[in-house]
């Protein structure tokens, strides 16, 4: 009976248009989903559309919301692991794309961190990524999230991010994927 349960639970894979559209979801981007073991979800995605700096994955109980942010994830990341999940809950996920200009901020030093500080030259942006790429490494990947109009932030760091090089992005949300939905097993 176990085995029956797990089938149907992995069959449990729909994708929905989202609630606020009757539009198709873009082709670019298609979102898909597993259920990989009874109480975790693994998400993948294409996206080669010019200008896309990266993608905000959110998730919801309810088709309709209200949505959670995972996570700001940089352009190179197209797959996800949502692990540990409640068993036999329905899950809804979707994806945005982010673009916006980068810049360098101002730092300061301090003794646990680095204090961050830039001029706002955007307007209308959803927020203020805090980008980091480390020594040694090839792409910047978003470290913090900060609201529109805010031009500072702190980073606590871990040895060797003091030697690491920073930007601030003022990002734009752009259009939703299509709908993933999925449910939980045992």
């Amino acid at each position: 009976m176990r085995g029956k349960a797990r089938i149907a639970a992995s069959a449990a894979l729909i994708l929905a248009l989202p609630a606020c559209s009757a539009e198709a979801a873009d082709p670019e981007q298609p979102l898909r989903g597993v259920l990989t073991t009874p109480t975790d979800i693994d998400l993948d995605w294409t996206d080669s559309r010019p200008g896309v700096a990266g993608h905000v994955l959110e998730f919801a109980t309810e088709e309709a919301g209200p949505y959670t942010v995972l996570d700001h994830l940089p352009r190179q990341v197209s797959r996800y692991r949502h692990p540990d999940l409640m068993p036999h809950t329905t899950f809804f996920y979707r994806l945005r794309a982010y673009r916006g200009p980068v810049s360098r901020p101002d730092r300061a030093e301090l003794p646990d961190g680095i204090r961050f500080t830039w001029t706002d030259h955007s307007s209308g942006e959803d927020g203020f990524l805090l980008e980091m790429r480390k020594e040694n490494s090839t792409g910047y990947e978003p470290v913090a999230v900060v609201d529109p109009d805010v031009t500072a932030t702190t980073l606590v760091t871990l040895p060797g991010e003091k030697r690491a090089t920073f930007r601030v992005r003022a990002f734009v949300l752009g259009e939703q994927s299509n709908v993933v939905r999925l449910t939980t097993g045992e």
